[in-house]
């Protein structure tokens, strides 16, 4: 019997199924994208609407701030100053022609004045006031006179007087005005509540400072009035959405400016006042602040009339003079209404975009061999530990899109994880199929320790965020540098940084190799400072020691979680050379046999001799100072030659001699400090000589 029929039977029935599979698989995918890219949107759309609805506010609130700000500023100044003129005799109380002519002044450069006036413990007033055709009128009384005199002048723009009036009947006396009585008792600068001038209907305020004597008692207050109607105009002139509106009250909830003024001014009986928020007559503004009373939020969301707002009560500045709350409501359709459009646009368009993709799901097996491949080969380069991001490799088929999914996690696993543990110590696991153990040699390693000038008082003045960017871009700048010229960084510790060369790849050139990253480190670090410091930033004076020795490394800690890293004496030789920056004011100390090491292509210092604390004996240590070859090679190598000099000399206890040579150096290179420091010494020395037993070791025990 043939076979051939239901062979290709089946076949036809398993072609079919998979071409199925794969458009239903591809169908499904791009539904579920679809999904999550509107979700993505309106997600994206609300936290724009949210971003810019707090921009909004706090751009407005600050305009606000800053406005109100520039117009109370040259009052608080001007009463202020004016007291001090008086103090030190500049200006005279008693001076009345002086006076009347410096609050005409004042009043001509300082347009948010309305009056400005002076009184004392006689009931005597003088008062400048501008009036609204920009020419002036002053008072002047004198309630001790006999009669007492009760005069007003009147001067035109150019300042020429044009008309007096002089009358005896006096029924004002600022000793019992609120500004008078207000200063005396704050014994400083005071400022009253608000009110309405009954003149203009105007909102004002005043501000007013004592004259003080040097015994102690009042000789006068000066004053000033502000009016408030030019911060309503300003805030009639904000764009707050379509319909927004921004507007400040006081700590009795007296609204100080609206953007228009006959709301909030209110006339009973003869008498003007400013009225309270909840009298505008605005049924959002009541509602706004019902809720706010109930809830206590400064943001807040509610509906009115139908209409959903958005309400921000916020308080000025604690620097501010007075006790003000700037609140902003706007409708909430001004934000979402655009954003409502665009969301409609957008399922339209998915719309197309999924009826399309059904009429070509037909063709998407032909790019299935292209996914594996790609798969494949991007296996093989994380094998080799090749984890540069060349591109996320797409399907239509969901198994290979999950496959894919997966090496791109596992990637960025792996460059996490080589994050936490040197590359080449993963990649070498990876070649080899070895597991990680617990174990470690010791090799001949030079090792770098790091750290931070006065770090915990840079942190103590320094804003945490900011602190964090800043030492998260120096971490980034040291740790590029050191892995550029081969080393292995092993930890961060707080703001220090621990690093060695020769393993876990062997390195001939370990301590040449580390003597280039250190240079190039303080060379960096130089940089940074100077661009922090122009950014007002603290920076970062950063010593460095590195020591070439016997070093114990390899894997510590727990079968469940290791460390690769050294130990050892050459390590905390490392800290302590580090430490020794301190005492000479370098950067860069080595001991010797780094020096010797790596004395080809890098010129050194010697610094002396110093017993380092933990550990015995003393240890010959010398200062990186620069390359053999370069601009400044020459005029390095004389500096070396001759501080060596200088050092053995003092070792030699030749005092004499090595002061003469650390003056040469010191008049050629004032701000050296390891010069400075051994001047000092020899000074200290050839005048009160140490016992005959010191060697000239420093003792460094912290």
């Amino acid at each position: 019997m043939s076979t051939e029929g239901p062979q290709r039977r089946a076949s036809v029935y398993i072609s079919h199924s998979y071409y199925i599979r794969i458009a239903s698989a591809f169908i499904g995918l791009l539904a579920i994208t679809v999904l999550v890219v509107l979700y993505h949107i309106q997600n994206s759309d609300n936290r724009i609407i949210s971003n810019f609805k707090n921009d909004l506010i706090s751009h407005v609130s600050n305009l606000v701030i800053e406005k109100s700000t520039n117009y109370f500023l040259p009052a608080s100044i001007l009463v202020n100053m004016s007291s001090s003129l008086c103090n030190i005799g500049a200006l005279s109380c008693n001076d009345f022609d002086q006076i009347e002519l410096y609050t005409l002044g004042a009043l001509k450069y300082y347009k948010q004045i309305s009056m400005f006036y002076l009184a004392d413990e006689r009931g005597s007033y003088i008062r400048a006031w501008s009036l609204p055709d920009n020419t002036m009128e002053g008072r002047i009384i004198k309630p001790y006179t006999m009669p007492p005199t009760d005069t007003l002048k009147y001067w035109d723009s150019e300042f020429k007087l044009t008309k007096t009036v002089v009358s005896n009947n006096i029924e004002y006396d600022p000793r019992v005005r609120p500004w008078y009585v207000g200063a005396k008792q704050a014994r400083g600068c005071y400022w009253t509540d608000l009110y309405i001038l009954f003149r203009n209907k105007k909102p004002a305020i005043t501000c007013s400072c004592p004259v003080i004597a040097s015994d102690g008692r009042i000789g006068g207050v000066w004053a000033i009035d502000i009016e408030l109607d030019e911060i309503s105009t300003f805030l009639k002139s904000l764009k707050i959405g379509k319909s927004g509106i921004a507007f400040i009250i006081n700590e009795k909830n007296e609204v100080v400016a609206y953007p228009e003024m006959s709301r909030f001014i209110r006339e009973e009986n003869g008498t003007v006042r400013p009225v309270r928020v909840e009298e505008l007559g605005v049924e959002s503004v009541s509602t706004a602040f019902r809720e706010y009373a109930a809830t206590g939020g400064r943001k807040l969301n509610f509906e009115s009339g139908g209409v959903r707002y958005f309400a921000s009560i916020s308080d000025f500045p604690k620097s501010f003079p007075v006790t003000w709350k700037i609140a902003l409501i706007v409708p909430e359709r001004d934000f979402v209404a655009g954003a409502m459009e665009e969301m409609h646009r957008i399922l339209l368009v998915c719309a197309a975009i999924l009826a399309i993709a059904v009429i070509l799901a037909a063709f998407i097996a032909r790019g299935i061999t292209r996914p594996i491949r790609l798969l494949a080969e991007e296996t093989g380069r994380i094998k080799d530990l090749h984890l540069e991001d060349r591109g996320a490799i797409t399907s239509y088929i969901k198994e290979i899109q999950l496959m894919s999914s997966a090496v791109s996690a596992m990637k960025k696993g792996l460059q996490a994880f080589r994050r936490y543990v040197p590359a080449e110590l993963v990649r070498q696991l990876i070649k080899t199929g070895k597991e990680a153990r617990i174990g470690g040699q010791k090799e001949e390693l030079t090792v770098m320790f790091s750290d931070i000038k006065g770090f915990t008082t840079i942190a103590e003045r320094t804003n945490p965020e900011d602190l964090i960017h800043q030492l998260s871009e120096y971490f980034d700048e040291l740790t590029r540098i050191l892995s550029d010229n081969r080393g292995t960084v092993d930890k961060y510790i707080g703001d220090g940084i621990l690093a060695f060369w020769g393993a876990p790849i062997q390195d001939d050139e370990h301590a040449v190799n580390a003597c280039r990253a250190g240079l190039a480190c303080r060379d960096r670090i130089a940089e940074l400072n100077r661009n922090w410091q122009s950014e007002g930033k603290s920076p970062f004076i950063t010593r460095i020691g590195i020591s070439t020795g016997e070093t114990l490394v390899g894997n510590v800690g727990s079968s469940e979680r290791m460390n690769y890293t050294v130990m050892g004496d050459n390590v905390n030789l490392a800290s302590r050379l580090e430490g020794a920056n301190k005492l000479y004011g370098t950067q860069v100390i080595v001991d010797r046999r780094t020096c010797e090491s790596a004395s080809d292509e890098f010129l050194f210092r010697l610094l002396g001799r110093a017993a380092l604390r933990g550990r015995s004996g003393e240890t010959t240590i010398y200062e990186l100072v620069g390359k053999t070859t370069g601009n400044e090679a020459e005029a390095n190598a004389a500096l070396c030659t001759a501080f060596t000099r200088g050092v053995e000399a003092y070792l030699a206890r030749e005092w004499d001699k090595a002061f003469a040579i650390f003056s040469d150096l010191s008049a050629r290179l004032p701000e050296d400090a390891p010069t400075g420091f051994y001047l000092e010494r020899c000074r200290q020395y050839r005048d009160d000589p140490p016992g005959e037993d010191s060697r000239g070791v420093e003792k460094l025990r912290s």
